[in-house]
């Protein structure tokens, strides 16, 4: 477990981030806000790129578990058909940012800004992040889109798929005014559309 410092470094830094971005967020506020000395970030994470890597650790890691727990009851229902895979996809962000708005908007911006506006080392982390994700999902994405090509998938997923999620959940108006579960079901109707066409 994290220490204390550690724990308030991450916890502001969610809040900076998705406000000013990973590459202009301030270090010195992040450190102020947290109530540790100055340094400490490049103490407990050498700098800039690691802390926004520990902040995305500890934000996709759940969220990709419930991905996988999502697929594996998908297929325990029989053969998914995309818009099922679609869902597994884009619940666990819009599960966890619709109660994260009213706690804490900044994780809850966070969740989309790393789809919808990330920075290249931020990208590499979160690609590496849905590495196994994306081994678990490709054998019922192919079968369940075989007139696909899996690179033709794959770049829908990310530009189809989690690009308008990513840019719905930084735009509070609309990612927050309909129940969670509302938005999903939308949601995977339309954007399963757009990964099948």
């Amino acid at each position: 477990m994290a220490s204390p410092r550690v724990e308030a470094l991450l916890d502001e830094a969610e809040a900076e981030f998705p406000s000013a971005g990973f590459d202009n967020g301030s270090l010195r506020k992040i450190m102020r806000q947290a109530g540790v000395d100055p340094g400490a970030v490049h103490y407990h994470f050498g700098g800039r790129e690691a802390l926004a890597a520990a902040v995305l650790d500890r934000l996709l890691a759940p969220l990709n578990a419930r991905r996988l727990e999502l697929l594996e009851a998908a297929v325990a229902n029989g053969r998914p058909g995309a818009p099922q895979l679609v869902e597994a996809l884009i619940r666990p962000d819009i599960e966890a940012a619709h109660p994260l708005h009213a706690q804490s908007p900044g994780r809850a911006r966070l969740i989309g800004a790393i789809y919808a506006r990330p920075a290249d080392f931020v990208a590499t982390t979160v690609a590496s992040h849905f590495a196994p994700v994306a081994d678990a999902f490709r054998p019922h994405l192919e079968a369940a889109l075989p007139h696909v090509a899996f690179d033709d998938i794959a770049w829908r997923i990310r530009w189809c798929v989690f690009g308008p999620v990513g840019a719905l959940l930084t735009d509070e108006s609309a990612a927050f005014a309909r129940p969670a579960d509302d938005l999903v079901e939308e949601l995977a109707r339309t954007l399963s559309a757009a990964l099948a066409a």
